[in-house]
């Protein structure tokens, strides 16, 4: 019956930490399997094999054989590390199987989940150890000094003490786990910040998932020497806290220290991402004021037009008239006169209009621009542009867009001495935006990350494709950029509104 109720204990207590592990791993790494988009049988079976595991090599007396040998008996607390490093090879074992992506987010997040829980037994290690230690010394001293009990009296006590401490143990140490994980997947959600974040997905690059992996291992090598070194058998039990009391504050100590440790670095790294994400924000937002400072001035520029040819069509229309006059008297000089005033007129009118109709007036200013750039420096430029406003998608995004990618194609051209192009082709299919910039490229690039490094100096500069980036991702898109041969290929695709509502 005891061994029974033990078990069941044991049952409870792997099923709710079988439940954080799985509380843990949802949604940060993506599933491999399709079968899990309307039911959690990933979480289900990270659980169930987690409960497994630890009843296997707690319960089973093969098992128990295996580790401990014929007797089945501890006589070292080295060999309580085996039990736990078959846990964790078990559960990277499975997660490898049931998830995909980033292998070191997953050994990151297991590592971190068994460091903590490790590290959770030892802040309670010592007091546990004195406080069992010390009911045990009470109720010897009333059965062997003052036999005020007989053997079975104390024999029916100990084994209530024994339930009741075990089970204030396993309660204490699952709450307090449930505290660890919670928060440090909330760290990992936000950041820090206690809103949204970007942390969440910049921990999918290994640089980050590597600096998290570090604490956790460093907490999970400290339990692992902790385990080695605790105490022995041999005529009798040597136990390293009872031959240096000190370790009874130490032990604790370090643990705690080393499980905020785990905490703190996940928060601090959520809390640079999220610096990153507001100066990448405020990047952004002076490339967009930028962009109206631009459009403002083509505008500007436009109206000046304006006004001056209104001012000397005055003129023309008068000495048209004068020449009209003249034609009607038989000059024949003034017909070629006439026709040259009407062929001014209309060269400067062409100046007025944009060469390219994109049905924006934001976007024709911004290739308008471009085309004037491209007549100065002598670069083929051409375009299919068309605002897809049927997509919804903001005109100051595409923008944003526009501007640092043909800014980008632009200045790679500036280098190329002969047959200099840059190419804007846009494709729409469905709720979908293909844009593709392409321009002569003969030089070589540096590359940070997925993006070519910026080869200007100063601040400013380095954010072109990164703000793309920024725009790319509200719209559920992907940013692409490749070389080849003598061309430079840069691919935005981006999911017009469509495709927002078959999300929710």
């Amino acid at each position: 019956m005891k061994e029974f109720i033990y078990m069941c204990m044991d049952l409870i207590e792997y099923t709710v930490l079988g439940c954080l592990l799985a509380y843990l791993l949802n949604g940060m790494i993506q599933e491999r399997f399709w079968w899990n988009r309307h039911m959690k049988l990933t979480s289900i079976i990270l659980c169930l094999q987690f409960v497994i595991v630890r009843l296997t090599v707690s319960r089973a007396s093969w098992a128990k054989q295996i580790i401990y040998g014929k007797d089945m008996y501890m006589v070292n607390s080295r060999q309580s590390i085996i039990p736990v490093a078959v846990s964790i090879c078990g559960t990277l074992l499975a997660g490898m199987i049931l998830y995909k992506g980033n292998r070191i987010k997953l050994l990151s997040l297991i590592t971190a989940f068994y460091a903590l829980l490790e590290l959770i037994r030892f802040t309670f290690y010592p007091l546990a150890v004195k406080s069992i230690g010390g009911i045990a010394d009470y109720y010897n001293c009333l059965l062997l000094e003052r036999e005020t009990m007989t053997f079975e009296q104390y024999q029916q006590v100990m084994g209530r003490v024994e339930f009741v401490w075990n089970g204030m143990m396993s309660i204490s140490a699952v709450l307090f786990m449930w505290l660890c994980v919670r928060r440090y997947k909330k760290y990992l959600l936000y950041g820090g910040s206690g809103r949204q974040g970007r942390f969440y997905e910049s921990f999918d690059r290994s640089k980050e998932a590597g600096q998290l992996f570090v604490p956790a291992l460093l907490g999970l090598v400290f339990a692992v020497m902790l385990r080695s070194i605790l105490f022995y058998y041999e005529k009798e039990v040597f136990n390293i806290v009872d031959e240096y009391p000190e370790l009874n504050v130490i032990i604790p100590i370090l643990s705690l220290l080393c499980m905020i440790l785990i905490l703190l670095s996940v928060k601090i790294l959520g809390e640079v991402e999220t610096e990153r994400e507001k100066r990448r924000q405020a990047e952004l937002h002076q490339s967009r004021v930028k962009d109206l400072e631009d459009y403002v001035r083509d505008m500007e520029s436009v109206a000046i037009q304006i006004r001056g040819m209104k001012h000397d069509m005055k003129n023309y229309i008068a000495d048209i008239n004068v020449l009209l006059a003249q034609m009607a008297s038989g000059d024949e000089k003034a017909g070629e006169e006439v026709r040259h005033y009407v062929d001014s007129i209309q060269t400067s009118l062409q100046e007025l209009d944009f060469i390219y109709q994109t049905k924006n007036p934001a976007t024709d200013v911004i290739l308008g621009r471009y085309v004037r750039l491209a007549r100065q420096k002598g670069i083929a430029f051409s375009s299919n542009f068309i605002y897809p406003q049927e997509l919804g998608i903001d005109v100051f995004d595409l923008s944003v867009i526009l501007n640092n990618g043909l800014e980008n194609a632009f200045e790679a051209c500036e280098k190329e001495e002969e047959k200099a192009f840059v190419d804007l082709d846009a494709k729409q299919k469905g709720n979908m935006l293909l844009l593709t910039i392409e321009n002569s490229f003969s030089g070589t690039l540096k590359w940070e990350g997925e993006f070519p490094s910026s080869v200007k100096s100063g601040s400013g500069h380095g954010f072109g494709l990164k703000n793309i980036k920024s725009c790319v991702e509200k719209y559920y898109g992907r940013i692409s950029v490749q070389v080849k041969e003598d061309r430079f290929h840069l691919t935005v695709m981006l999911q017009g509104k469509e495709g927002f509502d078959d999300r929710n």
